[in-house]
């Protein structure tokens, strides 16, 4: 029994996440009315990595300002390899979907790998990570709500170590641990 109500409270949970991925797989707000929007493709505003990570970049799906603060929603091309380091968010419950590429993800202490299709939640204050385990790049739909973290990946473009960490602090993020090799 306990096992048909997790998977019934599962087969909601990636219903509900692939009706918001599929609301913003699309690209930069082109119509505003009343708080509602609609992005088309190739037109979200794009930031490469910081440094270390030059081959992953960011497209911005959606901001905090855009979204009256209920979520940031965000496209992540990941280098193979590459990943951020172990850290948690304060402040949001963070989201993604795994698009293409295979990946592992550190969540606490455990390791899961996550192919294409996987869904994945962390909840605020989780130490969590992930890697780019295949040979292409690999792409990640992530959403955090509240939103705003989001805007870190444009504020940080060209900054030195020490600004990129009060960037990181500014926007409730705490690095606890490294990346995943």
């Amino acid at each position: 029994m306990h096992s048909k109500v997790m998977k019934t409270r599962l087969g909601l949970l990636y219903l509900l996440a692939a009706a918001v991925l599929s609301l913003f797989s699309i690209s930069r707000p082109v119509f505003a009315a009343e708080g509602a929007f609609i992005i088309l493709p190739g037109e979200a505003s794009r930031y490469s990595g910081q440094q270390g990570r030059e081959g992953d970049f960011t497209e911005l799906l959606a901001t905090a300002d855009e979204t009256g603060g209920v979520l940031g929603f965000f496209r992540q091309t990941i280098a193979p390899k590459s990943g951020p380091p172990t850290h948690l968010h304060e402040m949001e419950a963070e989201f993604c979907y795994v698009v293409s590429g295979q990946f592992n993800f550190k969540l606490g202490e455990r390791i899961v790998s996550a192919p294409a299709g996987a869904f994945v939640f962390i909840p605020r204050i989780t130490p969590h990570t992930f890697q780019n385990i295949g040979t292409e790049p690999g792409v990640l739909l992530f959403g955090v709500t509240p939103g705003g973290f989001e805007k870190m990946f444009a504020e940080r473009q060209g900054v030195d170590a020490d600004t990129n960490q009060k960037l990181m602090a500014k926007h409730h993020m705490q690095v606890v641990g490294p990346p995943l090799r």
